[in-house]
Protein backbone atom coordinates (compact mmCIF):
# COMPACT_ATOMS: atom_id res chain seq x y z
CA UNK A 1 0.00 0.00 0.00
CA UNK A 2 1.09 3.13 -0.91
CA UNK A 3 -0.36 6.88 1.14
CA UNK A 4 -1.32 9.27 -1.29
CA UNK A 5 -0.84 12.47 0.36
CA UNK A 6 -2.45 14.57 -2.16
CA UNK A 7 -5.58 12.49 -2.56
CA UNK A 8 -5.39 11.54 1.17
CA UNK A 9 -5.90 7.76 0.14
CA UNK A 10 -4.34 4.97 -0.25
CA UNK A 11 -3.25 3.34 -3.21
CA UNK A 12 -2.69 -0.79 -3.78
CA UNK A 13 0.69 -1.52 -5.48
CA UNK A 14 -0.02 -4.75 -5.79
CA UNK A 15 1.62 -8.27 -5.56
CA UNK A 16 5.31 -7.45 -6.91
CA UNK A 17 8.73 -8.14 -5.02
CA UNK A 18 9.58 -5.53 -2.46
CA UNK A 19 12.19 -4.47 -3.89
CA UNK A 20 10.04 -3.24 -6.80
CA UNK A 21 7.50 -1.73 -4.30
CA UNK A 22 9.86 0.37 -2.93
CA UNK A 23 11.13 1.53 -6.09
CA UNK A 24 7.71 2.03 -7.26
CA UNK A 25 6.78 3.94 -3.97
CA UNK A 26 10.31 6.40 -4.09
CA UNK A 27 9.10 7.15 -7.85
CA UNK A 28 5.41 8.14 -6.46
CA UNK A 29 6.95 10.27 -4.10
CA UNK A 30 9.33 12.24 -6.33
CA UNK A 31 5.97 12.54 -8.64
CA UNK A 32 4.23 14.13 -5.30
CA UNK A 33 7.02 16.29 -4.56
CA UNK A 34 6.92 17.81 -8.04
CA UNK A 35 3.06 18.20 -8.14
CA UNK A 36 3.01 20.08 -5.01
CA UNK A 37 5.50 22.53 -6.80
CA UNK A 38 6.79 23.92 -3.55
CA UNK A 39 10.69 25.01 -4.08
CA UNK A 40 12.75 21.96 -3.47
CA UNK A 41 16.71 21.75 -2.91
CA UNK A 42 17.08 20.50 -6.37
CA UNK A 43 15.56 23.69 -7.09
CA UNK A 44 17.88 25.78 -5.56
CA UNK A 45 20.68 23.41 -7.41
CA UNK A 46 19.24 24.32 -10.98
CA UNK A 47 18.50 27.98 -9.93
CA UNK A 48 14.76 27.35 -10.03
CA UNK A 49 14.05 28.38 -6.61
CA UNK A 50 12.36 31.74 -6.69
CA UNK A 51 8.84 31.18 -5.49
CA UNK A 52 5.59 33.26 -6.30
CA UNK A 53 5.44 35.07 -3.58
CA UNK A 54 9.18 36.49 -4.47
CA UNK A 55 8.31 36.95 -7.91
CA UNK A 56 4.79 39.13 -6.89
CA UNK A 57 6.92 40.81 -4.55
CA UNK A 58 9.45 42.31 -6.87
CA UNK A 59 7.11 42.21 -10.11
CA UNK A 60 5.45 44.58 -7.23
CA UNK A 61 8.03 47.28 -6.85
CA UNK A 62 7.98 47.60 -10.63
CA UNK A 63 4.47 48.93 -10.45
CA UNK A 64 4.15 52.76 -11.18
CA UNK A 65 0.24 53.14 -11.23
CA UNK A 66 -2.13 55.35 -8.81
CA UNK A 67 -1.99 55.02 -5.45
CA UNK A 68 -5.60 53.37 -5.31
CA UNK A 69 -4.72 50.85 -8.35
CA UNK A 70 -1.11 49.92 -6.46
CA UNK A 71 -3.72 49.19 -3.21
CA UNK A 72 -5.62 46.63 -5.22
CA UNK A 73 -2.84 45.11 -6.92
CA UNK A 74 -1.20 44.58 -3.48
CA UNK A 75 -4.17 42.97 -2.19
CA UNK A 76 -4.43 40.19 -5.12
CA UNK A 77 -0.54 39.53 -5.02
CA UNK A 78 -1.62 38.91 -0.85
CA UNK A 79 -4.89 36.67 -1.75
CA UNK A 80 -2.34 34.79 -4.64
CA UNK A 81 0.60 34.27 -2.34
CA UNK A 82 -1.74 32.64 0.47
CA UNK A 83 -2.79 29.91 -1.82
CA UNK A 84 0.39 29.45 -3.68
CA UNK A 85 2.81 31.62 -2.56
CA UNK A 86 5.64 29.07 -1.88
CA UNK A 87 5.31 27.39 -5.40
CA UNK A 88 8.67 27.14 -7.25
CA UNK A 89 7.48 29.64 -10.17
CA UNK A 90 9.36 27.51 -12.72
CA UNK A 91 7.28 24.48 -11.88
CA UNK A 92 3.91 26.26 -11.44
CA UNK A 93 1.06 24.53 -13.40
CA UNK A 94 -2.12 25.09 -14.63
CA UNK A 95 -3.33 22.46 -12.06
CA UNK A 96 -1.50 24.55 -9.57
CA UNK A 97 -2.75 28.04 -10.68
CA UNK A 98 -6.28 26.85 -11.31
CA UNK A 99 -6.95 25.41 -7.88
CA UNK A 100 -5.32 28.34 -6.29
CA UNK A 101 -8.27 30.33 -7.89
CA UNK A 102 -10.62 28.31 -7.34
CA UNK A 103 -9.84 28.51 -3.64
CA UNK A 104 -9.96 32.15 -4.01
CA UNK A 105 -13.34 32.11 -5.49
CA UNK A 106 -14.51 30.01 -2.51
CA UNK A 107 -12.99 32.49 0.25
CA UNK A 108 -12.54 35.38 -1.24
CA UNK A 109 -15.69 35.17 -4.39
CA UNK A 110 -15.78 35.23 -7.76
CA UNK A 111 -15.05 38.75 -8.70
CA UNK A 112 -12.11 38.78 -6.38
CA UNK A 113 -10.90 35.59 -8.25
CA UNK A 114 -10.84 37.20 -11.58
CA UNK A 115 -9.10 40.24 -10.63
CA UNK A 116 -6.54 37.72 -9.31
CA UNK A 117 -6.46 36.01 -12.62
CA UNK A 118 -5.58 39.21 -14.77
CA UNK A 119 -3.24 39.91 -12.31
CA UNK A 120 -1.55 36.62 -12.59
CA UNK A 121 -1.36 36.69 -16.51
CA UNK A 122 -0.02 39.77 -16.36
CA UNK A 123 2.66 39.04 -13.70
CA UNK A 124 3.58 35.64 -14.81
CA UNK A 125 4.09 36.90 -18.24
CA UNK A 126 6.72 39.62 -16.66
CA UNK A 127 8.48 36.71 -15.37
CA UNK A 128 8.86 34.96 -18.62
CA UNK A 129 10.27 37.67 -20.31
CA UNK A 130 13.08 37.65 -17.53
CA UNK A 131 13.62 33.88 -18.06
CA UNK A 132 11.75 32.82 -14.64
CA UNK A 133 8.99 30.56 -16.41
CA UNK A 134 8.44 29.52 -20.09
CA UNK A 135 4.81 29.18 -20.48
CA UNK A 136 2.06 31.24 -18.56
CA UNK A 137 -0.24 28.66 -16.62
CA UNK A 138 -2.74 31.79 -16.09
CA UNK A 139 -3.86 32.29 -19.39
CA UNK A 140 -4.99 28.78 -19.81
CA UNK A 141 -7.30 28.70 -16.60
CA UNK A 142 -10.99 29.78 -15.80
CA UNK A 143 -13.12 31.76 -13.26
CA UNK A 144 -16.86 31.92 -12.31
CA UNK A 145 -18.18 35.43 -13.89
CA UNK A 146 -19.47 37.09 -10.83
CA UNK A 147 -23.06 38.56 -10.73
CA UNK A 148 -23.07 41.95 -10.99
CA UNK A 149 -23.88 43.25 -7.39
CA UNK A 150 -23.95 47.54 -7.78
CA UNK A 151 -26.88 48.79 -9.74
CA UNK A 152 -26.67 51.44 -12.49
CA UNK A 153 -28.41 54.61 -11.37
CA UNK A 154 -31.88 55.17 -13.77
CA UNK A 155 -33.18 58.93 -14.83
CA UNK A 156 -36.10 57.96 -12.24
CA UNK A 157 -33.77 56.80 -9.00
CA UNK A 158 -31.17 59.85 -9.24
CA UNK A 159 -33.92 62.07 -9.84
CA UNK A 160 -35.39 60.59 -5.88
CA UNK A 161 -31.44 61.08 -4.90
CA UNK A 162 -31.40 64.51 -5.89
CA UNK A 163 -34.20 65.50 -4.51
CA UNK A 164 -33.15 64.19 -1.59
CA UNK A 165 -29.94 66.23 -1.98
CA UNK A 166 -31.67 69.32 -1.79
CA UNK A 167 -32.36 69.37 1.67
CA UNK A 168 -28.32 68.14 2.49
CA UNK A 169 -25.31 70.05 2.81
CA UNK A 170 -24.14 72.63 -0.24
CA UNK A 171 -20.96 70.78 -0.86
CA UNK A 172 -22.72 67.46 -1.14
CA UNK A 173 -24.97 68.88 -3.99
CA UNK A 174 -22.36 70.59 -5.47
CA UNK A 175 -20.15 67.47 -5.87
CA UNK A 176 -23.05 65.83 -7.52
CA UNK A 177 -23.85 68.25 -9.62
CA UNK A 178 -20.23 68.89 -10.80
CA UNK A 179 -20.19 64.91 -11.33
CA UNK A 180 -23.24 65.02 -13.38
CA UNK A 181 -22.29 67.35 -15.97
CA UNK A 182 -18.32 66.16 -16.18
CA UNK A 183 -18.19 62.86 -15.64
CA UNK A 184 -15.55 62.80 -13.31
CA UNK A 185 -14.45 60.57 -10.86
CA UNK A 186 -15.02 61.60 -7.17
CA UNK A 187 -11.20 62.05 -6.65
CA UNK A 188 -11.38 64.34 -9.48
CA UNK A 189 -14.44 66.16 -8.58
CA UNK A 190 -13.04 66.36 -4.97
CA UNK A 191 -9.83 68.48 -6.39
CA UNK A 192 -11.48 70.64 -8.52
CA UNK A 193 -9.97 74.30 -7.75
CA UNK A 194 -11.52 77.66 -9.49
CA UNK A 195 -8.21 77.98 -10.97
CA UNK A 196 -8.61 75.17 -13.18
CA UNK A 197 -10.77 76.91 -15.50
CA UNK A 198 -8.51 78.19 -18.65
CA UNK A 199 -10.05 79.96 -21.81
CA UNK A 200 -13.80 79.12 -21.68
CA UNK A 201 -12.12 75.65 -20.45
CA UNK A 202 -12.44 73.25 -17.01
CA UNK A 203 -8.73 71.49 -17.52
CA UNK A 204 -8.46 67.96 -15.56
CA UNK A 205 -5.67 65.60 -15.41
CA UNK A 206 -7.70 62.49 -13.45
CA UNK A 207 -5.96 61.09 -10.72
CA UNK A 208 -6.16 57.43 -12.30
CA UNK A 209 -4.83 58.36 -15.27
CA UNK A 210 -1.34 59.23 -13.72
CA UNK A 211 -0.90 62.08 -16.46
CA UNK A 212 -1.79 60.36 -19.47
CA UNK A 213 -4.83 61.59 -20.44
CA UNK A 214 -5.44 65.49 -19.58
CA UNK A 215 -8.83 66.82 -20.65
CA UNK A 216 -10.32 70.32 -21.59
CA UNK A 217 -13.88 70.12 -20.81
CA UNK A 218 -15.63 73.42 -22.45
CA UNK A 219 -18.08 75.53 -20.26
CA UNK A 220 -20.65 75.68 -22.25
CA UNK A 221 -21.08 71.82 -21.98
CA UNK A 222 -24.64 71.87 -21.18
CA UNK A 223 -26.38 69.10 -19.35
CA UNK A 224 -30.41 68.67 -20.16
CA UNK A 225 -30.85 66.07 -17.73
CA UNK A 226 -29.45 68.88 -15.28
CA UNK A 227 -31.25 71.67 -17.09
CA UNK A 228 -28.01 72.97 -16.73
CA UNK A 229 -24.30 74.37 -18.54
CA UNK A 230 -20.62 73.46 -16.67
CA UNK A 231 -20.09 77.22 -16.46
CA UNK A 232 -23.77 77.33 -14.10
CA UNK A 233 -22.63 74.79 -12.35
CA UNK A 234 -19.39 76.10 -11.50
CA UNK A 235 -20.90 79.22 -10.60
CA UNK A 236 -23.29 78.10 -8.39
CA UNK A 237 -20.41 76.74 -6.80
CA UNK A 238 -19.42 80.04 -6.19
CA UNK A 239 -22.33 81.01 -3.97
CA UNK A 240 -21.43 79.70 -0.86
CA UNK A 241 -20.25 82.73 0.59
CA UNK A 242 -16.97 81.24 1.59
CA UNK A 243 -13.94 82.11 0.37
CA UNK A 244 -12.16 79.28 -1.20
CA UNK A 245 -9.88 77.59 -4.06
CA UNK A 246 -11.75 74.68 -4.30
CA UNK A 247 -15.20 74.16 -6.00
CA UNK A 248 -16.55 71.96 -3.44
CA UNK A 249 -15.77 73.06 0.06
CA UNK A 250 -16.55 73.02 3.49
CA UNK A 251 -18.76 75.82 4.16
CA UNK A 252 -18.63 76.09 7.69
CA UNK A 253 -15.93 74.44 10.18
CA UNK A 254 -16.54 70.77 10.58
CA UNK A 255 -13.79 69.54 13.41
CA UNK A 256 -10.16 70.17 12.17
CA UNK A 257 -11.46 71.20 9.04
CA UNK A 258 -11.80 74.51 8.75
CA UNK A 259 -14.39 76.39 6.42
CA UNK A 260 -13.24 76.87 2.91
CA UNK A 261 -11.29 73.74 2.98
CA UNK A 262 -11.84 70.78 0.48
CA UNK A 263 -13.51 67.74 1.29
CA UNK A 264 -12.41 64.32 1.91
CA UNK A 265 -13.22 61.28 -0.26
CA UNK A 266 -14.47 59.02 2.52
CA UNK A 267 -16.87 61.97 3.43
CA UNK A 268 -18.53 62.45 -0.11
CA UNK A 269 -18.63 58.38 -0.27
CA UNK A 270 -20.38 58.01 3.64
CA UNK A 271 -22.75 61.60 2.67
CA UNK A 272 -23.90 60.47 -0.71
CA UNK A 273 -24.47 57.12 0.47
CA UNK A 274 -26.84 58.15 3.26
CA UNK A 275 -29.01 60.04 0.92
CA UNK A 276 -28.93 57.54 -1.84
CA UNK A 277 -30.33 55.21 1.48
CA UNK A 278 -32.93 57.88 2.54
CA UNK A 279 -34.10 58.14 -1.55
CA UNK A 280 -34.25 54.50 -2.19
CA UNK A 281 -34.57 52.67 1.04
CA UNK A 282 -31.68 50.82 2.35
CA UNK A 283 -29.80 47.97 0.47
CA UNK A 284 -27.03 46.08 -0.16
CA UNK A 285 -26.37 46.81 -3.69
CA UNK A 286 -27.56 50.25 -4.33
CA UNK A 287 -25.60 52.70 -6.53
CA UNK A 288 -22.93 54.60 -5.35
CA UNK A 289 -21.23 57.85 -6.42
CA UNK A 290 -19.13 56.45 -9.05
CA UNK A 291 -22.21 55.00 -10.94
CA UNK A 292 -22.86 58.70 -12.11
CA UNK A 293 -20.24 58.20 -14.06
CA UNK A 294 -22.18 55.64 -16.43
CA UNK A 295 -25.37 58.10 -15.65
CA UNK A 296 -23.31 60.86 -17.27
CA UNK A 297 -22.05 59.10 -20.13
CA UNK A 298 -25.87 57.75 -21.06
CA UNK A 299 -27.62 61.01 -20.54
CA UNK A 300 -25.00 62.62 -23.41
CA UNK A 301 -25.18 59.67 -25.76
CA UNK A 302 -29.25 60.22 -25.31
CA UNK A 303 -28.75 63.51 -25.95
CA UNK A 304 -26.44 64.01 -28.13
CA UNK A 305 -23.56 66.01 -29.65
CA UNK A 306 -21.00 64.83 -27.07
CA UNK A 307 -17.70 62.79 -27.09
CA UNK A 308 -18.54 61.29 -24.11
CA UNK A 309 -14.98 58.84 -24.52
CA UNK A 310 -12.88 62.20 -24.26
CA UNK A 311 -15.18 63.54 -21.77
CA UNK A 312 -14.74 60.65 -19.41
CA UNK A 313 -11.15 60.52 -20.28
CA UNK A 314 -11.69 56.43 -21.83
CA UNK A 315 -8.27 55.92 -23.38
CA UNK A 316 -10.00 52.32 -25.21
CA UNK A 317 -13.26 51.57 -26.95
CA UNK A 318 -13.84 48.71 -24.46
CA UNK A 319 -13.82 51.17 -21.23
CA UNK A 320 -15.98 53.33 -23.07
CA UNK A 321 -18.23 50.71 -23.86
CA UNK A 322 -18.07 49.45 -19.99
CA UNK A 323 -20.29 52.85 -18.80
CA UNK A 324 -22.31 52.96 -22.26
CA UNK A 325 -23.80 49.37 -20.43
CA UNK A 326 -27.21 50.25 -18.25
CA UNK A 327 -26.66 46.43 -17.02
CA UNK A 328 -30.61 45.59 -18.39
CA UNK A 329 -31.82 48.18 -15.51
CA UNK A 330 -33.79 50.09 -18.16
CA UNK A 331 -35.21 49.89 -21.74
CA UNK A 332 -33.14 50.83 -24.60
CA UNK A 333 -34.83 53.26 -26.78
CA UNK A 334 -34.84 52.35 -30.25
CA UNK A 335 -33.79 55.88 -32.31
CA UNK A 336 -35.29 56.15 -35.90
CA UNK A 337 -35.33 58.92 -38.14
Amino acid sequence: MWFNPITKTYVKIGRIPLADARMQAMEANLWVAGQAGKARLLDRLQQKDKTVRAWLDEWFATLTHAANTLRSYKSKCKAISEEIGDHALGRLTVQDTAKALDNITKTRGASTARACRTTLIEAFGAAITKGHMTTNPAQVTKTEKPDVKRLRFTATTFAKVWAELQSGPTWLRSATLLAMITGLRREDVASLQFTDVVDDHLLVVPVKNQGKVKIAIPLALHSQAMGMSLKEAIAECRRTGVVSKYMVHQTMPNGNSPAGSNISLNTITTRFTEYVNKALGEGENLPTFHEMRSLCKRNYMAQGGVDTKALLGHMTDGSADLYANNRGIEFTKVKIA
